[in-house]
């Protein structure tokens, strides 16, 4: 332990063994020459030392004030034969037999041990017990040993010590073999765990794989030593083992991994392995084994008791009662106030400083405490002491007099310091006087005053909540004071949400909260039923509000406000349908009429009787004017088909449906497919089983009427079964009838009583639907109907039942907005938010949530359909409310919708086609889906005409006629050509066929070789139209470019296989009977031209063979010629010489260079280690080296660099002022240095010289003579060196032997005498310890002289290495020189291919990159050099961080002080963040001028650029800017709100205008009709006049005196009556008249399509007015919804200008149309009338023949001018039967007739031809009056089709405001 200090024993204890390591050394390294008066000498010497060593013994221990002091070290075996046990001990229960190896000379080879008692050299010689290794020999001098059982291998020696030791070495001596495997173990705790010190094997990688086996490179490194396990010697031989090897440096002896090596409290020996001699392999028996055991003769365990320097001497342990001479005891007898078993411990009040071990100059004493007199105990504390700056660390304990704290020197809590008394003062400290109910810590006060901490002497501490110089009250928000709340009064807790503002928050005994309107709750934190979302609103909560139709009942969460939702509706007020979902709309319950069952007039299920059927008495009167009329065919052709006609009506189903299509843009009248078309009686029966709820509901009939008359029908309603529930149980009977009329000008009904439908119920609504107002029925009236509607009462529901505010409400927003009147019609209008949303909540009620789409996949275009109705959306051509069938005219429902039928107008009989095959209903003749093809023979449909074919055909292309199929070797569009092969005139009529052509064989013989042929009109032959390939008159030869052999039956002509390299044209390009090609083209060659000829390559079929590209120097020899070389001809590959890739042999394969040489390319031949890789330069082949190295292989150092470049290269680094130049030797690294310079890199003064480098300076010259004697004697060391080598070889020292040993032994023996009278025990402990010592020295430098030997095995392996790697120079110096001539052969190559100039600028770059490195070198490693600059700044900081202790201690306890600081700032902060971030909307980030550049709200600390304090503003979120801005909004509020006002007031007198002048409208329409109504009684009175005098007429002509001139007058007059125009004009102006009729039908539905446009308007002005009720208290939109106000009044003006234009022309084309109407249905009936009366004329002049037949011939006039008359009466009448619509002229004039004599008729007859003219003019201008009405109409119509759409984009924007208000809204009542 020479580098670990433990003590003034042990420095001694190390200068003895170096002295006698010297002297032992000398005697080994004594040469002959040596004489033994030197070993004498020696020998003295040594014995004096050993004197010296005995009087320095006895001297008590030096004193331990100065620094350290430590106890004596020893064999801790000595006294400790209890402690020390063995797991094998031979002998122990019975003796045994062992034997040994050796001793071939002595008989007696085997021997007892008997260990059953300790060793007596007189009784018990033959025992071994454990305990014998303690010493060497017994008391008669006899050896004495340990030895274990025979053959056991696993023994372990154990020495358990009763405190802590310090372990410094072990010495083992065994009497047989070393043990061949052991190792050593130890243990702190007392043997609970144990750690290996090391590891001892004969070989250590096959008994301890997993340990080292080498060199110590750390003190503490645990490895495997071969060097104490060999079998040699067989005896006596020694392992030691030194905790510290002297080897490695220790520079810190008490850091903790030393102390932890040394500290032991048990030592352990494991022997796990015996050496044997083989023979117990072959033989297990028991006397083999005997002589194989383990056997100690001395075991040695150095160390001493541990102190830490804090004492000189140690005592025995407390309980330990052995006192033998020698024994190192365990307690250490303490100095420097410490205390414990090994002094690790301050003594009891001495902890003012921490304990430390006692150092040489410094003993660390401990110090006593200060307690200012108030206690005598204390303890250390670490903290405290960094606190302090390392200078006190006490902390006192129990202090008295009410003192605490760490020196005593603070008064206890309830107390404080008496301002007038030290600190010392017993009475120092006094009683606080505070309520300890609200004080904190029950009554504690400031113990001392300290105003920078802000403490007062005595001053109490109140509670969080409680105030009051004594802390006797609770302060405001806070109730009951008690002691047990920490807190001292216990918060309101009133929710500031809840609580109301007036007065205190809660009472101050009971702590209740007084609450707002709708909160509840002891803490006024929750709301009251039916409210939610504890706010700051003045009223606390918000109602519910849940949708009383979407949720069960009005409840919901507190927290969310959620409503408990019916199925499938969802939001927070179950107002949203679920996707998928939507709410039945009020008309969903509809019953299509196409689908209910048709019941004929006389069936029984319809309610009423028929009427009787005016056809009847029609069949009655024609066939009584057939009997009557029998002589006159054509008037019985004409009754006889009214009779079919009427027959034909009466065959007529009374029931049909009627499709209608849905036109895009059209206006839809009804719903589902079309109508149900009923006959005038017939009725309609419809099912009813989906009732949903149980209520009464009204009935809904919607229909379109055919004519302008009203209907009406009569209803049942009856329940198949009694109704059983609650609603409708009591109500009886179950049948209800209905009569209701059916006005032509409506589309719809309601029956006048509602009925009472139930679920689990089916209904029968049987109508009966007739005309109103007549007697009979009229077999071609029919009315239109669409389908049977229930609308529920929803008056009956929850939620509108009942008188209160909300159901009043919800009934009359119902009625406001029209919500019920929307589904009266087919299809209702866009409905109002508000209808939505009362709809969704009756549909949810009805049918306990929303119902599901079943969208039709195939039909629908999504699974979701619309909100309000379920109408799913759908594909094209596909209707139904689910999609799920296809629209009339359409067919084939699929996945793409439905297909258009397109049923051909002409051949169809129908346009409704099959709605599964498309077929359409064919005419005879048509055929196909369509009906739009011909019959088969047939063409050209739908004027189908026979195919035309020249009898060569049957069948024709249905649409262009072309023959199809023709016959006889025919074709073209007739068959009137012959085929291809064929020739002749096959046209019907020319005698002529098709003949086939000789080409020369015919068509199908096998030897036809012509395309076509014709015949040549001069000669008559045959000319052939040849193949491809054939040529000749009769195709019988080859053509240029084919090859065969046509003249032979089933010859051929094939294409020359050439691939298209040949001129087909050229006869000479190949051969036309093989088919050689001759000629080949592009480069090409080959027998089939099929590849490149030489010297070129590519694709030859492609016609892209190129020239080779091949580089000459990298192409083999052989493959070029004249400098061209060939390649490979398809892919154009050169053949490349070795190590040459590319494809044209341009570049070297990788890793190779020098392109161009004869073979090849050479390789680069890069180490592998020393070069960035494989790859060299591919020109110079230099390779890329590693850093350090160069060469062009990179197999030597590069340039400034030395060393082994097989191993490592480094740099010379020479300095610059000292080397010659900055290369060194390649091989040893040495510089050449300049004069006076030396050293490895010329860094040094040389030898002779002085000074400081570089300014040496030459020594005195007698230097010289100095330095030849050092020369001298470094010449005797090198000899003395050869001859330690020599001993080191031989393993023998010359002149030295054994008798030399035996005097050295007789000479100590001698010394023993000498010391005989001495203290002999000492003495003999302090020599055995010595020698103990000394031999373990010995074994140490024997250990390394056997690492010498290894080096020296080592050196010889490497002078092998350098053997070889010198061969491998040579060989590679061979190579260099090889590679030079290559070089310069190269060089000249390449300064032939004119590459000189290129490697001239290489060798350019290259020196100058090398001049560039020198200078970097220069700079790297010169004296001011960078480099130099770094390492003292390095060495700097190793300087500064030697000091780190003393800155980190200071720093430890600053940063604790500075971490408290910080914590408290760090909740200052926090708390000051939080409420700045509150209160001003910012964080306040202060700059060094006090603004907040960064924060706009400013914020804690924030100022203006005036000063003044900044903190929030409008834009901020704090409470500052959230009251501003209500400030603000509130101003807007009222400003916004006045101008709305009085906006909305205007459009209001606005509108009332609109409503005013429609009014007016309505007016004038009233006295239009009633002036209709005066015309007709007008015409009426006339028609009576006409009837009177037509009586008149009929008279006169019965009377028997009237003469026959008179009747011949009256007749005469009567038939020169003629018609104001011919026939042909009076169809003519009918058809004009009926064409004006049907254009003026549309003036109906633009009336009323701008009476709904006013409708809208009208209802987006009530939506403008609930927007302003909306509005009243709302500010920020205010603006917006001005200027949408603005927007619709503009729109609505334009609308009544419009309106205005469109009435006045509306008004003017109604008066004229009633006018045109009334003169025509009056012309019509007067020209009935006229017609009947003169048939009864007619009649009478049939009579007055018979009166008078005496005047024949007058009478033979008069019947025939009769005659006359009667058949113009006919053939007018059936003129007038086709004018069913025309009523006015003839009216007027029939009334010119009325009370004027007879013969002014004429005259009236030509006014009345007048008038129909000039009604004719009117009429005409009429039309274009009506022409430009309409497109002032479709102009309108566009103009309100736009202001719709914006009035839309309003309503949308409106909405939008209108939502976003309400978010405003209830964010400002949130306070968000």
């Amino acid at each position: 332990m020479l580098n670990v200090k433990s003590g003034v024993g042990e420095q001694f204890e190390g200068y003895t063994e170096g002295l006698c390591h010297v002297v032992l050394l000398r005697l080994w390294l004594s040469v002959p020459a040596y004489s033994p008066s030197m070993m004498a000498r020696c020998l003295g010497l040594l014995l004096l030392v050993l004197r010296s060593v005995a009087q320095e013994l006895p001297s008590g221990p030096h004193g331990c004030t100065d620094g350290s002091c430590y106890p004596a070290t020893g064999n801790l075996l000595i006294g400790r034969a209890v402690n020390l046990t063995a797991t094998s001990t031979c002998g122990l229960e019975a003796p045994e037999q062992y034997c040994i190896v050796s001793h071939l000379k002595e008989s007696d080879k085997c021997f007892t041990c008997d260990s059953r008692s300790p060793h007596d050299p007189v009784h018990y010689k033959h025992s071994h017990r454990v305990e014998n290794v303690i010493y060497l020999r017994d008391g008669r001098g006899d050896l004495i040993w340990w030895q274990s059982v025979n053959g056991e291998e696993t023994v372990s020696i154990r020495l358990d010590l009763e405190a802590e030791f310090h372990f410094t070495h072990l010495i083992m001596k065994f009497k047989t073999f070393r043990p061949a495997a052991m190792l050593i173990e130890r243990s702190a705790d007392f043997g609970h765990t144990w750690r290996t010190y090391r590891y001892f094997a004969y070989n250590c990688s096959r008994t301890f794989p997993v340990v080292p086996a080498r060199p110590l490179h750390l003190i503490d490194d645990i490895i495997c030593e071969e060097r104490y396990s060999d079998i040699e010697p067989s005896t006596e031989g020694e392992v030691i083992y030194k905790v510290l090897d002297p080897s490695i440096h220790v520079s810190d002896p008490y850091s903790t991994n030393i102390q932890d090596l040394l500290r032991i409290t048990n030592l352990r020996i494991n022997f796990t392995r015996l050496h044997t001699l083989g023979d117990n392999l072959l033989d297990q028996r028991a006397d083999v084994l005997q002589k194989y055991y383990y056997a100690l003769y001395e075991l040695v365990v150095r160390g001493s008791c541990f102190c830490y320097g804090h004492a000189s001497e140690c005592a025995p342990v407390p309980g330990v009662r052995t006192r033998d001479s020698g024994m190192i005891h365990g307690r250490c007898v303490c100095k420097h106030n410490t205390v414990g078993l090994n002094c690790e411990r301050c003594r009891d009040f001495h902890h003012d400083l921490p304990w430390r071990p006692a150092e040489a100059d410094d003993p660390h004493t401990c110090r006593v405490c200060n307690c200012n007199g108030h206690s005598s105990k204390c303890h250390f504390d670490m903290a405290v002491y960094l606190a302090t700056e390392n200078v006190s660390g006490g902390v006192c304990e129990d202090c008295l007099h009410n003192t605490m704290g760490r020196n005593c020197e603070v008064c206890k809590p309830f107390y404080y310091k008496d301002p007038g008394r030290d600190i010392r003062d017993p009475n120092a400290c006094v009683p606080c006087d505070c309520d300890p109910v609200g004080s904190l810590d029950g009554g504690v006060c400031d113990g001392h005053t300290d105003l920078e901490m802000g403490m007062i002497g005595g001053l109490c501490r109140c509670k969080a909540h409680v105030r009051g110089q004594r802390c006797d009250h609770c302060e405001e928000g806070h109730y009951g004071l008690s002691q047990n709340d920490p807190l001292g009064c216990q918060p309101c807790n009133c929710d500031p949400r809840g609580i109301s503002m007036r007065g205190a928050q809660c009472d101050a005994i009971s702590g209740s909260c007084s609450c707002k309107r709708y909160v509840t709750g002891r803490y006024c934190n929750q709301c009251l039923p039916e409210y939610w979302g504890l706010s700051t609103d003045l009223v606390g909560c918000r109602p519910c509000d849940c949708d009383f139709g979407g949720a069960y009942n009005n409840k919901c969460r507190m927290d969310s406000g959620q409503c408990d939702c019916r199925p499938h509706l969802i939001g927070r007020q179950c107002s949203v349908v679920q996707p998928g979902y939507f709410c039945a709309a009020l008309d969903y319950y509809r019953y299509e009429a196409e689908r209910a069952a048709g019941r004929s007039p006389d069936d029984p299920v319809l309610p009423g009787s028929p009427r009787p059927q005016a056809g009847n008495i029609c069949v009655e009167q024609l066939n009584n004017q057939l009997r009557r009329h029998k002589r006159h065919r054509h008037i019985v052709q004409q009754q006889r088909a009214k009779l079919r006609h009427i027959r034909q009506l009466q065959q007529k189903p009374d029931v049909t449906t009627v499709l209608r299509d849905r036109q895009p843009g059209q206006v839809v009248t009804w719903t589902g497919p079309g109508f149900a078309r009923v006959k005038d009686g017939a009725g309609l029966v419809f099912t009813m089983d989906n009732i949903p709820y149980a209520m009464e509901y009204d009935i809904i009939i919607r229909y379109e009427p055919e004519y302008a008359e009203d209907w009406e029908a009569i209803v049942s309603v009856t329940s198949l079964q009694l109704p059983t529930s609650a609603r409708c149980g009591n109500l009886l009977p179950t049948e209800q009838m209905y009569t209701v009329i059916l006005p032509h000008h409506t589309r719809h009904v309601q029956m006048p009583r509602p009925f009472c439908f139930e679920p689990h119920n089916r209904y029968m609504v049987a109508i009966r639907f007739q005309r109103y107002g007549v007697s009979h029925r009229y077999l071609t009236a029919h009315i239109l109907v669409d389908s049977l509607v229930l609308i529920p009462r929803y008056e009956e529901l929850p939620g509108f039942q009942g008188n209160d505010g909300q159901a009043q409400h919800r009934r009359e927003m119902m009625v406001h907005y029209m919500c019920l009147d929307s589904f009266l019609a087919t299809h209702p209008p866009q409905l109002a938010d508000i209808c939505t949303t009362l709809i969704c909540s009756i549909s949810a009620i009805m049918h306990n949530g929303a119902l599901p789409c079943h969208c039709d996949p195939q039909g629908s275009l999504s699974a979701e359909c619309e909100k309000v109705g379920g109408q799913c959306r759908c594909k094209p051509n596909v209707i139904g409310s689910n999609c799920d069938q296809c629209s009339p005219r359409t067919y084939g429902f699929g996945p793409y919708g439905c297909t258009a039928c397109d049923c051909h107008l002409d051949g169809s009989a129908g346009q409704q086609c099959d709605p599964v095959t498309g077929q359409c209903p064919c005419w005879a003749g048509a055929r196909g889906r369509q009906c739009s093809e011909c019959q088969p023979g047939q063409w050209g449909f739908p004027s189908c005409r026979p195919c035309q074919c020249n009898g060569h055909a049957e069948t024709c292309d249905s649409h262009t006629g072309a023959c199809q199929g023709c016959r006889d070797h025919t074709a073209g569009h007739q068959c009137e050509r012959c085929v291809n092969g064929f020739y002749g005139n096959p046209v019907l009529g020319s005698g002529d066929h098709c003949h086939p052509c000789p080409c020369p064989g015919n068509p199908g013989s096998g030897h036809f070789h012509g395309e076509s042929c014709y015949m040549e009109q001069t000669t008559n032959q045959i000319i052939c139209q040849c193949k491809r390939g054939f040529t000749g008159p009769h195709c019988d030869r080859c053509a240029p470019g084919y090859y065969g052999n046509p003249e032979r039956p089933g010859g051929e002509c094939r294409p020359c296989e050439c691939n298209g390299n040949i001129d087909a044209d050229d006869p000479e390009s190949c051969d036309p009977r093989t088919g050689q090609c001759l000629k080949c083209l592009y480069n090409t060659d080959g027998p089939s031209c099929y590849e490149c000829k030489p010297g070129y390559y590519g694709n030859a079929l492609a016609r892209d063979c190129r020239r080779c590209t091949c580089m000459t120097s990298g192409t083999q020899q052989a493959y070029c010629s004249d400098g061209v070389c060939h390649c490979d001809r398809r892919t154009g590959a050169c053949p490349c010489r070795p190590n040459v890739v590319g494809h044209n042999c341009d570049q070297c394969s990788s890793n190779h260079w020098n392109l161009g040489m004869e073979g090849g390319c050479a390789a680069c031949e890069c180490d592998p280690q020393n070069s960035l890789g494989p790859h060299c330069n591919l020109i110079s082949g230099q390779c890329h080296c590693q850093p350090g190295f160069g060469g062009k292989q990179c197999t030597e150092c590069e340039e400034l660099h030395w060393g082994d470049p097989k191993k490592h290269c480094e740099g010379c680094n020479c300095d610059p002022l000292g080397a010659e130049s900055f290369q060194c030797d390649r091989t040893t690294g040495a510089c050449l240095c300049r004069q006076g310079a030396s050293g490895q890199r010329c860094d040094e003064c040389a030898r002779g010289f002085t000074g400081s480098f570089p300014k040496c300076v030459a020594c005195h010259p007698c230097f010289q003579l100095w330095d030849d004697i050092v020369c001298q004697m470094q010449l005797d060391l090198d000899s003395i060196q050869y001859i330690i080598a020599k001993i080191l070889q031989s393993n023998k020292v010359p002149g030295f032997n054994d008798t030399r040993i035996r005097e050295l032994e007789k000479k100590l023996t001698e010394i023993q005498d000498l010391l005989q009278d001495g203290d002999r025990d000492k003495i003999y402990q302090k020599i055995t310890q010595t020698i103990d010592d000394l031999r373990a020295e010995i074994a140490v430098t024997d250990g390394r002289l056997m690492e010498v030997e290894r080096d020296l095995n080592g050196t010889a392996k490497h002078d092998q290495i350098l053997k070889l790697n010198l061969t491998s120079m040579e060989e590679e110096f061979r190579n260099l020189n090889s590679t030079l001539v290559q070089r310069r052969l190269d060089l000249e190559n390449y300064l032939t291919a004119g590459l000189a100039e290129e490697f001239e600028k290489v060798r350019r770059y290259y020196q100058e990159s090398l001049n560039a490195e020198l200078r970097c070198n220069a700079s790297v490693y010169g004296p001011w050099s960078p480099v130099e600059q770094s390492r003292d700044t390095r060495q700097r900081t190793e300087d500064l961080l030697g000091q780190k202790d003393q800155f980190l201690r200071t720093l430890t306890a600053q940063k604790k002080s500075l971490s408290e600081l910080e914590e408290k700032a760090k909740n200052m902060d926090t708390k000051v963040y939080r409420l700045s971030l509150k209160v001003c909307g910012g964080i306040g980030n202060v700059s060094d001028d006090s603004t907040c550049a960064d924060s706009p709200c400013g914020g804690a600390g924030c100022h203006g650029s005036n000063g003044t304090l900044l903190c929030g503003g409008p834009l901020c979120n704090g409470t500052v800017g959230a009251s501003l801005r209500a400030q603000q909004r509130v101003d807007d509020v009222t400003k916004n709100l006045t101008a709305a006002n009085e906006d909305l007031l205007n459009t209001a007198k606005r509108l009332q205008n609109v409503a005013t002048l429609a009014q007016n409208v309505k007016t004038r329409a009233i006295s239009t009709l009633d002036k209709a109504q005066k015309t007709k009684e007008l015409f009426e009175n006339s028609n009576k006049k006409l009837k009177d005098f037509i009586q008149k007429i009929r008279d006169f002509l019965m009377e028997e005196g009237a003469d026959p001139e008179s009747i011949e007058k009256i007749a005469q007059q009567v038939l020169a009556i003629t018609l104001p125009i011919n026939r042909t004009m009076l169809d003519r102006v009918i058809q004009q008249i009926k064409d004006s009729i049907a254009n003026l039908t549309d003036v109906e539905n633009v009336f009323n399509y701008t009476s709904e446009q006013m409708d809208k308007a009208k209802n987006l002005l009530d939506r403008a007015h609930d927007a302003k009720v909306r509005a009243e208290g709302i500010s920020d939109v205010i603006t917006k919804t001005k200027q949408a106000l603005n927007t619709s009044q503009e729109a609505i003006e334009k609308a009544e200008k419009a309106i205005k234009v469109t009435l006045k022309d509306l008004n003017n084309a109604r008066n004229a149309t009633v006018m045109v109407e009334e003169k025509l249905t009056n012309l019509e009936n007067n020209l009935m009338d006229l017609i009947s009366r003169l048939a009864n004329l007619s009649q009478g002049v049939e009579s007055l023949k018979n009166k008078t037949e005496q005047n024949s011939q007058q009478a033979l006039e008069a019947k025939a001018l009769s005659d006359n008359a009667t058949r113009a009466a006919s053939d007018l009448n059936e003129e007038m039967l086709k004018a069913e619509t025309r009523y006015k002229e003839l009216k007027d004039m029939v009334d010119s007739l009325g009370g004027v004599a007879a013969g002014n008729i004429t005259q009236r007859a030509i006014d009345m031809k007048n008038e129909a003219e000039s009604l004719l003019t009117k009429a005409k201008k009429h039309l274009e009056k009506l022409k430009e009405l309409e497109k002032k109409f479709k102009k309108n119509e566009k103009d309100l089709q736009n202001q719709r759409m914006e009035l839309e984009e309003l309503e949308k924007n409106a909405t939008s405001y209108r939502d976003d208000i309400r978010a405003r809204v209830i964010g400002y009542n949130n306070c968000q």
